[in-house]
Order: structure tokens, then sequence, then C-alpha cells
């Protein structure tokens, strides 16, 4: 896997850093940790505060487009950033809901 950086654009706002990278790999896509390790040991930064948004595969080659996010610190980085684990937390109430039988008119 080989990892090109082309392009950094610092964003002061959400405190974070906007990397746009290709990546080139044989065999499937590879995973959203893999690729943050490949970024956080490029960027000598931690994996932790790196958050992968995409990788777009194009069609026919083994080149992939990423776009990834460094952010300054953890706090920003979560009150920014949906993190999967409270989507986790969210979905047993919603099975729940959906797994409640439905009452039925009686004329």
């Amino acid at each position: 896997m080989e990892l090109k950086i082309l392009e950094k654009k610092e964003n002061p706002l959400l405190h974070r850093t906007e990397i746009e990278a290709e990546l080139t790999a044989t065999g499937p896509t590879p995973s959203n940790e893999a690729v943050a390790k490949a970024l956080a040991s490029q960027l000598k930064a931690e994996e932790k505060m790196i958050i992968i948004k995409h990788i777009y595969s194009r069609f026919g080659t083994n080149v992939s487009d990423v776009l990834a996010f460094l952010y300054d610190n953890e706090e920003k980085m979560k009150e920014i950033e949906y993190i999967k684990e409270t989507k986790k937390e969210a979905k047993p109430a919603e099975e729940k809901k959906e797994a409640a039988p439905k009452e039925e008119k009686k004329e």
C-alpha cells in the first residue's frame, strides 16, 4: 500500500487539517483503520486523531482517492464528528420500536 498526500489544507475554525491523498494498493481497498495508520506514520501524528471520511476507488484501477481530517485535539474532534460508537448505542432503541407488535383494528 502506497499513500501519497496531494493536498493539506488548514481549517482553523474547525481545529483540523483536511488531507487529500492518493492510495495505490493491490487487492481489495484497504480499511479505514489501515489508511489511518499509514497517514499517522506519514504525518507523525496520533492515529486516534485522524478521521477517514471517504475512500473513493477509481473504476478499473488499483488507485483510490482519500479524504481525511487530522484534528488538533480530541475534545474538538468529539464536538464536530459524529462518532460511530454513538450510532451503535442508538440502534438498539430503534430496533425495539420496530420489534413492538402492531395493534390491529377490530370492527
